[in-house]
């Protein structure tokens, strides 16, 4: 059985890698919009960006398509939030800096650079990430 897999946010490329391994299911990248070039993603083939910026869009998105897939991938914190209020099955696979210094624990800092917390969230998001996970 073939799945149809959604990833949102992926911005070091490891859905490219998943794509190499994984012959017998369809991944459908959706990302996040910057300006310029990327100095971690450099992969644009076969990837869908979201329009702007704006979290009511992004979920607009999702939800126009989202009956197309059986799970989603949430790449990051941001898609961990936008899975979670679009309501869709998700798993979180966090890499990086999001393993270093999760965004669901209060007070988080890298260690490898401060010890002073690098997330200011507010308490909804706060909420959202500690129900999410």
């Amino acid at each position: 059985m073939a799945l149809k897999i959604l990833a949102i946010g992926d911005l070091g490329n490891n859905i490219s890698t998943l794509r190499k391994f994984i012959k017998s299911s369809e991944i459908h990248l959706i990302n996040f919009n910057w300006e310029g070039n990327s100095a971690v993603m450099d992969e644009r083939n076969d990837t869908e960006f979201f329009s702007t910026n704006k979290m009511s869009d992004f979920i607009k998105r999702i939800n126009e398509i989202k009956n197309d897939f059986d799970i989603c991938l949430a790449m990051s914190s941001t898609g961990l939030l936008v899975s979670y209020l679009a309501n869709l099955n998700y798993i979180a696979y966090f890499v990086g800096h999001e393993i270093r210094s999760p965004p669901f624990i209060k007070n988080s800092n890298d260690p490898l650079s401060t010890e002073q917390p690098i997330y200011d969230f507010n308490f909804f998001r706060k909420m959202v990430l500690q129900k999410g996970i």
